[in-house]
């Protein structure tokens, strides 16, 4: 008994959706190393893949702002019980298009301001390897294992985003009422995650595991 036309369609449209989904490239973290240096700080090196994919990258156009988040923790094995998290760091990175210069800015965790001509030199920026200062190592015993867990976070819009440009377009628009974004940034926080990520504006989040090391095995980068 041959299968029904309509079945078979389905089917092989089934398919080529899910090759072309597993086939493309997506935000992830491609690599995580960890080092320390002469003081006995451990840093950790991160790759990014792919982080301005195309909603972000549509947000970005229209001159709405971002925000890049890289949440190191560093933890400690513990035989026959939890491992313990001994510490946890941040950094951010906020970018922005200039609509009318026609530039991508990008202000790093040090507050300093990286300028480029294109989105793609804007991706190729944050592809680049990037290393975070974590924690001083002197509290860890040299043979405890350890590794690091990060998780890098993109928000093409956050609430403290929306105010900022909220109070951009007030001095565009007489009622402050008036502006857009308003509706937003006037709701409870809770309230505000929920339209952004209906709207489409939601996290992009994704996480990996460093392997595991030592103290005494780290190689030490110069700083």
């Amino acid at each position: 008994m041959r299968p029904a036309p309509r079945l078979v369609t389905l089917t092989l449209v089934g398919t080529l959706l899910v090759t072309f989904v597993t086939g493309a490239r997506a935000f992830s973290l491609a690599s995580v190393q960890t080092s320390r240096d002469a003081s006995a700080r451990l840093w950790v090196a991160v790759r990014l893949e792919r982080p301005i994919e195309g909603g972000v990258a549509r947000s970005l156009e229209r001159g709405m702002p971002a925000t890049l988040t890289l949440d190191v923790e560093l933890w400690r094995r513990r035989e026959g019980w939890f491992d313990r998290m001994e510490h946890a760091s941040r950094a951010t990175f906020r970018m922005r298009h200039d609509v009318w210069g026609e530039r991508w800015r990008v202000e790093d965790p040090d507050g300093h301001t990286l300028v480029v001509a294109t989105l793609d030199s804007l991706q190729l920026l944050l592809e680049r390897t990037i290393d975070l200062p974590v924690a001083p190592l002197d509290a860890l015993a040299p043979d405890a294992p350890c590794y690091v867990v990060v998780i890098a976070s993109l928000r093409p819009l956050d609430v403290e985003d929306a105010e900022e440009v909220e109070g951009w377009l007030s001095g565009e628009v007489r009622d402050r009422d008036k502006s857009g974004l308003r509706v937003l940034t006037g709701l409870p926080r809770s309230l505000f995650e929920a339209a952004r990520n209906f709207a489409g504006f939601g996290d992009r989040r994704v996480r990996r595991i460093g392997p595991t090391f030592t103290p005494s095995q780290l190689p030490v980068s110069p700083r």
